[in-house]
């Protein structure tokens, strides 16, 4: 076929040395999706003026449509009626305000002419008389069967980077090796930055924060400590794309994360890191996905790391308890999270990410590195290296808000994780007898946990409130000296000051059996109904009207989360039962948790 128009002579070098053309024509080699920040997406052009190509040409947004409905394609001509050429960080970029196809890729088939990428900061003069003898300037016809034996040879190049010098030059992470990093920055989109934490041993004490970093290529970690924690912790933003220079590279620890990559980066006193502009940072992805359907997870292996995405549909309460190997003070809320599969699971977070979720309009959840636990059904938790984000402008986010909106607000779901009781995430329901049993396997080494509904029949009043010590991490019974002052064995000091506390002694029944547990501070306040600052006096002073509180309180019902462990006791097993939470019956819940039992149970 004839094409009558002609490409723009040199086109990409004037443009790339800041000159400006009317309606340059230019053909389109190929063209790349890259994802941007709040789901606008770009695409990003391989444009040749037949002598040059240039990878980087960006298309206006108004003009993505324009690749989906096919009237953009490779080898298609184009006019560039509006076109801009901007300097960012010593780069150039182009970018594609108003166009008109002249030729499409069909009617085109193959590449005009023999182009070759244009170097930025290389000789101009040279590049521009590479094809001197080409016979671009006059009108041309397109041989299906065009030889390229006369191509000429790039400039070689180690990687593709933009720049002029390899002291500028960025690596894709998938090269990343301890035998190349001396020279050769990144540039990465910050994925994750977990908290800070510290240390402290024989060899003295320190802090150190990973961050998890993400380009086209792969994925790795980067970890700063001490000096760079301070200079780099709170100016690293997540979703932010960097350029990262002079680090060090080694191997991974595979402990302490779940990326698939063999190295990991350490920030070191020599490493710099830059602020990429929203146009520089358009070639970087955000972060990936392989979200697994939570129906899936059902038969998924105990400790793999996953992807998941849910409507968080119910919240349970912030928990606090104290480990019992490091002795300090851990948080965590349980989250359940749904699917288009109307599978639910139970998602655990922790810390600083526990206390901060409380968004109850029911928000979808995306969850990149959750481990599955196939303790008591499966759950998953979200660990130091996973990220979590609320409402992501990712098109998986949008189909699930529009399905639970019209479908699964409305639509019963079954949970992978045994229990919808409040509190009561990731708990078997059993009847008291199943439990109170020395038979009871579950029991033997780590105790067993179960949910329960139950009613207080009987509460000990011996020794329900007792003197605590005021220390703010102790909670030990004080001795009363009798001089006005009273010991703490514990922390081996005295003072004039205590604070009350409760350990209720309950007998709890269900329609199978009963047993006596010990309700500890919290579920003993709820029990009572009243605080303990409120109990204690009245325990010590006013006896009858303490009497009356214990009185009121039996015969009420309550959802119970039991602990029930084997203890030995003068050398006798015995089994303990404890309250770890305890809530007044919902029965709108209860019965919808009975409604699924007794369908479960019917027959196919």
């Amino acid at each position: 076929m004839v094409f009558n128009h002609k490409l723009t002579e040199r086109g990409v070098s004037k443009l790339m040395r800041g000159e400006e053309l009317d309606k340059p024509i230019f053909q389109i080699l190929g063209f790349k999706k890259i994802a941007g920040q709040g789901g606008s997406d770009r695409y990003r052009l391989n444009i040749s003026d037949g002598t040059h190509s240039h990878t980087f040409a960006m298309l206006a947004t108004q003009l993505n449509h324009m690749i989906p409905d096919g009237q953009l394609d490779n080898f298609c001509v184009i006019r560039a009626d509006k076109i801009v050429s901007n300097a960012v960080s010593e780069k150039r970029v182009l970018i594609i305000l108003e166009l008109t196809v002249l030729a499409t890729g069909t009617e085109m088939k193959v590449k005009i002419g023999n182009p070759v990428q244009f170097v930025e900061g290389g000789s101009a003069s040279q590049a521009d008389t590479s094809h001197a003898g080409s016979n671009l300037n006059r009108p041309f016809r397109v041989q299906e069967s065009a030889g390229h034996a006369d191509r000429p040879t790039p400039n070689p190049r180690k990687w593709d980077t933009g720049f002029g010098s390899d002291s500028e030059a960025v690596m894709p992470i998938r090269d990343i090796n301890p035998y190349n990093s001396s020279k050769i920055g990144v540039k990465v989109r910050v994925t994750n930055k977990g908290q800070v934490k510290t240390w402290s041993n024989s060899r003295g004490e320190g802090k150190l924060f990973s961050m998890d970093l993400l380009d086209d290529s792969g994925e790795i970690r980067m970890t700063a400590f001490n000096q760079q924690v301070d200079q780099m912790y709170e100016l690293i933003k997540v979703g932010c794309v960097y350029t990262f220079r002079n680090f060090s590279v080694k191997s991974a620890n595979k402990n302490f994360s779940t990326l698939n990559n063999d190295y990991e980066l350490s920030a070191n006193q020599d490493t710099q890191f830059t602020l990429c502009t929203d146009a520089e940072a358009s070639d970087i992805p955000v972060v990936s996905y392989e979200f697994v359907e939570i129906a899936n997870i059902e038969v998924a292996e105990k400790d793999r790391i996953i992807d998941v995405i849910g409507v968080c549909k119910k919240i349970g309460d912030l928990q606090t308890f104290t480990a019992r190997t490091t002795n300090k003070e851990l948080t965590k809320r349980d989250i359940v999270l749904v699917d288009k599969t109307n599978r639910e699971i139970n998602l655990t977070l922790w810390g600083k990410q526990a206390e901060d979720f409380q968004d109850d309009s029911n928000p979808v959840v995306a969850v990149k590195g959750a481990k599955v636990s196939d303790y008591n059904g499966k759950s998953i938790s979200c660990m130091m290296s996973s990220s979590m984000l609320v409402n992501p402008d990712i098109p998986e986010a949008h189909v699930l808000r529009g399905w639970y909106d019209n479908v699964g607000l409305h639509t019963e779901s079954h949970s992978l994780s045994m229990s919808r009781a409040p509190g009561g995430t990731g708990t078997p329901w059993k009847l008291i007898r199943e439990a109170n049993t020395m038979n009871n396997p579950a029991a033997q080494d780590k105790g067993d946990y179960y949910m329960c509904k139950t009613t207080i029949v009987a509460i000990k009043r011996d020794n329900a409130m007792y003197r605590a010590c005021p220390g703010e991490k102790c909670n030990k019974k004080v001795i009363d000296g009798g001089n006005g002052f009273f010991r703490c064995e514990k922390c081996n000091k005295e003072s004039s000051d205590f604070k009350w506390r409760a350990m209720a002694n309950v007998n709890f029944a269900d329609c199978s059996s009963n047993v006596w547990a010990t309700c500890f501070q919290e579920t003993a306040e709820i029990v009572f109904g009243l605080p303990s600052e409120t109990l204690g006096p009245i325990s010590n002073d006013d006896p009858d009207q303490f009497d009356g509180i214990i009185k009121d309180a039996a015969f009420k019902s309550y959802i119970v989360k039991f602990r029930c462990k084997m203890e030995t006791y003068n050398s006798e097993n015995r089994l303990k039962h404890s309250v770890l939470e305890l809530h007044p019956v919902n029965y709108a819940e209860y019965a919808k948790k009975l409604l699924n039992e007794i369908k479960e149970c019917a027959p196919a």
